[in-house]
């Protein structure tokens, strides 16, 4: 198949995504308006003037350069074009015409755009209306985003690779307690309750030799690390700012309860990765994040918001090795049934098959 996305090329889903169908052997194109190189891939910068990052009138940018992607897609002659994001790329593809297209959603264009006025709602249902196929990766979104369309969504998960996030990258010899979480530190992560919660076990249980790590960077930065000093657990806790896959799966292995406190959540990709790599989730109750896991199983849920609930559930957790030991091995079972990535994307694949026929 030659296979053209409509999707920013230096995104990690982008990059994965790639990384599959080159692997197949598929003529792959990407149109973007990041300019970055994606190894086997021809991309198609198109230089929109918009800032990286920028806000919604930086991204009516692309819009205007709706007619520069009409001409590249129409040169590349795809079998199948899939653009990502309802907001930006979606609806770059809608106004540009093209025709038999799919729609990927992936969490802000369906959870936060609408809800910012109802010129935002429009633009997500006008997205809706002209693409031809919709994809979710979660059926949670699905869900969401079946309030802006009547239209049905095939439902293609983030896969994991479990030979990178696995339970043989465990290389500890301490007794430390380690938790912990690997997410942008943005208010709809719960860091926030993850410090409070570490607070709590510190100050009840100070004989718990309680371990905080936390990998990710983002707009609150500083003010969670004043907060982990005010609450005086900052002598306890590591931040690791960002880091690659391969780290990731490093620090997951290494924990003894990963802690995903999102408020918002698309689907629980980081939950995938723990679970993979043997570890015993906690989590709030997003119903992206349950889908990602297998409550009462594989992960302990809590209330959103609730530093409380989630120090009482790391107690659980430190009080018996062996519910972490059974909840991890069950977490691995849950991933290699539901989540690993060649599976998932083998789905995606039968979808773009079943497409061009």
């Amino acid at each position: 198949m030659k296979i053209c996305f409509l999707a920013p090329s230096n995104s990690a889903h982008t990059i994965k995504w790639c990384n599959y169908f080159v692997s197949r052997g598929h003529q792959v194109h990407v149109v973007s308006f990041s300019d970055a190189k994606i190894d086997g891939v021809q991309l198609h910068y198109v230089d929109s003037g918009a800032q990286t990052n920028g806000g919604d009138m930086q991204k009516l940018k692309y819009l205007l350069k709706a007619g520069a992607v009409r001409k590249i897609v129409k040169e590349i002659a795809p079998d199948v074009i899939n653009a990502h994001y309802a907001t930006s790329y979606g609806m770059v593809a809608a106004l540009a015409g093209l025709k038999n297209y799919v729609l990927s959603v992936w969490g802000s264009d369906v959870y936060a755009f609408p809800q910012k006025s109802p010129l935002h709602r429009a633009f997500v249902k006008f997205s809706f209306k002209k693409a031809t196929h919709l994809f979710s990766t979660s059926k949670a979104m699905a869900e969401e985003a079946s309030k802006y369309t009547k239209k049905p969504f095939a439902i293609t998960p983030f896969g994991v690779d479990m030979d990178l996030f696995t339970p043989e990258k465990r290389h500890r010899d301490n007794t430390d307690f380690v938790i912990g979480t690997v997410k942008s530190l943005a208010p709809a992560y719960g860091i926030d309750v993850l410090l409070n919660a570490a607070a709590i076990v510190k100050n009840e249980h100070p004989h718990i030799p309680l371990k905080v790590r936390i990998a990710g960077k983002g707009p609150c930065q500083e003010e969670y690390h004043a907060l982990a000093a005010e609450l005086g657990i900052d002598e306890i806790t590591t931040w690791l700012g960002f880091i690659p896959q391969q780290q990731a799966a490093l620090e997951w292995a290494n924990m003894d309860a990963a802690v995903i406190c999102s408020n918002s959540e698309s689907f629980g990709v980081s939950a995938v990765e723990a679970q993979s790599c043997g570890c015993a989730v906690v989590i709030t109750d997003i119903p992206g994040l349950m889908e990602a896991t297998k409550p009462g199983e594989t992960s302990i849920v809590v209330s959103r918001g609730d530093a409380r609930a989630v120090a009482d559930a790391l107690i659980k957790l430190y009080n018996d090795p062996a519910l972490r030991k059974q909840m991890g091995a069950a977490g691995r079972a849950y991933v290699a049934e539901n989540y690993e990535i060649i599976a998932c994307f083998q789905k995606v694949e039968n979808l773009f098959e079943n497409i061009c026929k």
